[in-house]
């Protein structure tokens, strides 16, 4: 399973670098060095510096992260640095488009994620026992039983116990039609809540749980 962890220069997802540790195969690392940043630090330092200086003060600052950057690539296994200086969406966009990864591990939810194509697992911390997938719609079976095989490689991964669940006024409708692909459960439960797309405001129901969204 390769992961993309996006890292913004001045907030290091720290759980998320954790757990791709035990989930994932390889991790990419996408350390994004901000243009906002940098041009916020050479506007405030212009009244001190002559405008030759200011250049050279983006070359100081893209090279002290680019030292931060490989810092934090040895210190998490199994991965790979990839470093851009950008504005933070253009860049996981970018690499998204240049790249194919099964999912991406954030620790803070920010609307436009859900806007990239690729599950977007948001991390907690907790230890996960349990994974409740709740089944809000059937319009794409297909998608749902890649998404069945894509949780059951999670589920092994964590030596977890994976559940479905489907929301009480689908429940007559769907459940014979998901009972082969796993056990039921008429709660959700569990420290990970997978959710689809179409359930956005799930995120704020569970927002202390770990949410993956498929």
């Amino acid at each position: 399973m390769r992961c993309l962890v996006p890292v913004h220069q001045e907030r290091y997802p720290e759980k998320s670098l954790k757990r791709s540790c035990k989930i994932c195969d390889e991790t990419y690392i996408l350390y994004i060095v901000d243009r906002k940043v940098i041009e916020k630090v050479k506007g405030e330092s212009s009244y001190i510096l002559p405008s030759y200086s200011l250049e050279s003060l983006e070359d100081f600052i893209i090279e002290m992260q680019r030292k931060e950057a490989e810092k934090l690539k040895n210190s998490v296994k199994k991965s790979n640095l990839i470093f851009v200086v950008s504005e933070y969406y253009q860049a996981i966009e970018r690499e998204l488009l240049k790249e194919k990864y099964d999912m991406m591990l954030v620790d803070s939810y920010l609307r436009g994620f859900l806007e990239f194509d690729i599950p977007v697992w948001i991390e907690r911390g907790e230890d996960i026992k349990e994974i409740t997938f709740v089944v809000s719609s059937l319009l794409k079976i297909n998608k749902i039983k890649k998404s069945m095989r894509f949780l059951k490689e999670i589920e092994e991964k964590l030596g977890a116990k994976l559940y479905l669940f489907i929301p009480p006024e689908n429940r007559e409708k769907f459940e014979n039609i998901i009972q082969p692909m796993g056990e039921i459960t008429h709660e959700i439960r569990g420290e990970l809540i997978v959710y689809q797309r179409d359930m956005k405001e799930g995120y704020k129901i569970h927002k202390n749980k770990n949410i993956l969204f498929i």
